[in-house]
């Protein structure tokens, strides 16, 4: 027994002692090679509501949810759950026809009472700034307020297959405010806000559902019946820097605004998409008593216009120069376009000054604009422009915003949204600006001229440029597109290795 004990015991110890050679990694990095790895800087756990979240944060939303219609990578509405949409009553009653083969993620259908259920729970539960759309269906904002039920007081209604919502008055952004990741149709809405723990107990009803979440990877498996890559894994990365670096060894097949300094690398790698966005880049320039005069204000645009244009050549895939349009989509109206350019470029002049002072918000893009100027206007206009860089809240500050000749504003622009366009900028406007504005709102204005030309005329609001969204892509990713709200489409994503 002895003889046969001993051997056994040398044996083991010798297993042992060899395997203490073998170098062992614990860190899971294997990736399947139809799995689309896609970095974010912020993994956010409570997707109840938008307020708060980053386009990022909300693409989890768009890839596991889908709404009642969409817009499109060209802007445009198109039909998603419902495809059909019957108008009637000049704008007040819309009848959405849903769709035969919509399914919830365990394979159960989609029925117009999951939706209504789903619309009962976001008026209870989203802040109201992000559903004014379904604030304006009749009895919501009472119902919200807790007058009524929902059944009896809120006009929305279902039928075999379809839904109706009928509104207090005309609303001509309804259906754009629709296709928005906030009405994505979900099931226990208040369940969402814990989306870690509860993932499991959802059903989805997008081309996604969540099958791992937690602090630093998101993970979503594509539906049956769903569009894109099998899997997709969204990694947190602490910025672009670090995403990059792994981009480069290939564990990150997706990054979204690489730094600016890769962006001319990648494009010549074919490896970088550039798209639109509606961050937007305005100059108020100060027309108080103790401003500057108007000739100066034109003078001081007609440079500023100079400069963006040259900005604009050594940042292509970054930025796109105004040209005299305070919205991206104006640019496609040449005669307007044209007009105003002769307006930016006519002569005149600019009083005697050594010095100008400009605020702005503290970003990559205000930082690099701002040094970009102060050579700009040092070398041809032997002008010392000063710049100071504040936190966002810094720009309500009126008292402070007083101080400096100009204040560099960073908004988003939509030509759907003038109306909250020009209402967030009331800050910046004069006393006489801001009753223009009033009024056009109360007349219900769609094109907010009147403002629009008071603005540029009298150069104390300028539009500046428009920044472009730009996505580093790896060689396993041969497609890949934004809607029209800026979200990621995952199911546009194509894999070259599937």
């Amino acid at each position: 027994m002895k003889k046969i004990i001993a051997p056994l015991i040398i044996g083991i110890f010798i297993v042992i002692f060899v395997l203490g050679f073998v170098e062992v990694d614990n860190t899971d990095t294997s990736v399947s090679s139809d799995t689309i790895v896609y970095s974010v800087t912020s993994i956010a756990n409570n997707l109840e509501k938008v307020t708060g979240l980053s386009k990022r944060e909300e693409d989890i939303i768009c890839a596991t949810s889908k709404g009642l219609i969409k817009k499109n990578s060209k802007g445009e509405i198109v039909s998603e759950l419902a495809k059909e949409i019957n108008v009637k009553d000049d704008g007040i009653e819309y009848e959405f026809i849903l769709n035969d083969n919509i399914y919830w993620s365990n394979g159960d259908k989609i029925t117009p009472d999951d939706i209504k259920g789903f619309f009962k729970e976001l008026i209870k539960s989203e802040d109201e700034e992000n559903i004014k759309a379904l604030l304006d269906v009749y009895g919501a904002k009472a119902f919200r307020d807790g007058e009524g039920s929902f059944d009896k007081g809120v006009a929305i209604t279902t039928g075999d297959n379809s839904i109706k919502i009928r509104l207090n008055k005309k609303n001509d952004e309804f259906l754009d405010d629709l296709t928005k990741p906030q009405y994505r149709i979900r099931k226990l809405l208040p369940v969402w806000g814990n989306i870690k723990d509860t993932y499991n107990e959802l059903l989805y009803s997008g081309d996604y559902m969540i099958t791992a979440f937690d602090d630093n990877k998101v993970t979503l498996l594509k539906n049956k019946w769903g569009e894109g890559p099998s899997t997709i894994d969204l990694v947190k990365d602490d910025n672009e820097e670090l995403a990059m670096a792994s981009f480069e060894i290939g564990k990150r097949d997706v990054v979204i605004n690489p730094p600016n300094s890769q962006l001319e690398k990648l494009k010549s790698e074919n490896k970088l998409l550039t798209f639109s966005s509606d961050e937007s880049y305005y100059l108020s320039i100060n027309s108080d008593d103790n401003g500057l005069p108007l000739s100066s204000r034109r003078e001081i645009y007609k440079h500023i216009y100079k400069a963006t244009d040259e900005f604009m050549d050594n940042n292509p895939e970054r930025v796109e120069s105004a040209e005299g349009s305070y919205f991206r989509e104006d640019k496609e109206d040449l005669t307007k376009l044209q007009t105003r350019k002769v307006t930016i470029n006519q002569d005149g002049t600019l009083e005697k000054m050594d010095s100008l002072t400009l605020l702005a918000k503290d970003s990559d893009e205000s930082r690099d604009l701002c040094k970009f100027l102060v050579s700009w206007f040092k070398d041809n206009l032997s002008i010392n422009l000063k710049y100071s860089l504040v936190k966002a809240e810094d720009l309500d500050d009126l008292d402070l915003l007083k101080r400096y000749d100009m204040v560099l504003i960073d908004i988003e622009s939509n030509s759907n949204e003038k109306k909250e366009f020009y209402t967030e900028l009331s800050t910046f406007l004069n006393d006489s600006e801001k009753l223009i504005l009033e009024k056009e709102i109360n007349d219900g204005s769609k094109d907010f001229k009147h403002i629009e030309e008071k603005l540029f005329n009298d150069c104390t609001i300028i539009p500046v440029m428009f920044s472009n969204e730009n996505i580093a892509i790896s060689s396993k990713v041969s497609n890949i597109s934004m809607d029209g709200n800026g979200n990621v489409e995952f199911s546009s994503i194509s894999n070259k290795q599937k």
